[in-house]
């Protein structure tokens, strides 16, 4: 056989390599976290949290659902929360003028157009801070950082409340590396707060080694679980089983969690509304009196 007549497959080699290198390249640019943007002005521009508050946090599963944007105006207009923590949420999906809110982008689609996924925080209260903070490590490598969103605002008692919304790092199979940085990062921002502190999100501990990590972070900061959930937390896919067992995953552990510090906890509800796979869960706290009667 000549050399021309085996040019063409020779030759298309090298172009054949050249996408996946450009696909991985244009993966990683779409990746990157962004600014954060005011999605909608907040109603309650000066006020301060009240001592009784209610919590949403959802994961919304990038609001792909037709459903989930009305389903998400039920749940402010009909449940009435103080604050309302997404993970995996769009600038987009708040359809009404009761809360104001911030986004915090994770990573776009990467073509024309593409829609941005990120973290949404809504709240009555103007938060007096703001902050992303990703992830130093990615999924496979490339993918996109996972995200958190810190927020702080004003109390009655003077002092301030710390929130933080929260999606970590999921698919590790063989080390803990990642995981244990981000929350290694969380805590090093908690530990700067003396006030109370809600730390609540899509923690993805889908093993005892992870939420074990979750839990020293936890213990360290003397922040309590909200375990009074009735049935309904998100789980792995039980369906999935071979997966599950090559990533060694219990098809048992919830994904959402949610911890405080400085409250007391009155209640713990799933929500059901089913355009998510995730169910969203809503808590309610007050201010522990022992940090009213610090400011009396």
């Amino acid at each position: 056989m000549r050399d021309s007549d085996n040019g063409g497959l020779g030759s298309s080699r090298p172009r054949w390599i050249r996408w996946p290198i450009f696909a991985v390249v244009v993966l990683i640019a779409a990746c990157q976290a962004r600014d954060i943007i005011k999605v909608s002005d907040f109603s309650e521009q000066h006020r301060l949290v009240p001592e009784s508050i209610a919590i949403v946090s959802w994961n919304a599963q990038k609001g792909a659902h037709p459903r989930f944007k009305s389903d998400l105006s039920q749940v402010v207009t009909g449940h009435r929360p103080d604050f309302v923590f997404l993970q995996e949420a769009r600038a987009d999906l708040l359809e009404t003028t009761h809360m104001g809110g911030y986004f915090a982008s994770s990573w776009s689609y990467p073509w024309p157009d593409g829609v941005t996924i990120g973290l949404l925080s809504l709240s009555h209260i103007a938060p007096t801070r703001v902050q992303p903070l990703p992830s130093k490590h990615r999924e496979f490598l490339i993918t996109a950082p996972k995200l958190s969103l810190v927020t702080e605002y004003p109390l009655t008692n003077g002092e301030r409340l710390l929130a933080v919304n929260v999606h970590l790092l999921a698919f590790e199979r063989w080390s803990t590396n990642g995981i244990r940085s981000q929350l290694e990062d969380l805590k090093a921002v908690m530990q700067e707060h003396a006030g109370p502190i809600v730390l609540t999100g899509d923690f993805n501990t889908w093993n005892g080694e992870r939420l074990n990590l979750l839990e020293e972070i936890a213990e360290e900061l003397r922040l309590t679980e909200v375990t009074g959930f009735p049935p309904g937390r998100k789980t792995a896919d039980k369906e999935a089983s071979f997966l599950n067992w090559l990533f060694g995953i219990d098809e048992d552990m919830p994904l959402d969690r949610f911890y405080y510090r400085g409250f007391t906890h009155h209640s713990a509800e799933v929500l059901p509304y089913d355009s998510s796979d995730h169910r969203a869960i809503q808590v309610t706290l007050s201010v522990a009196p022992s940090r009213l009667a610090r400011v009396e």
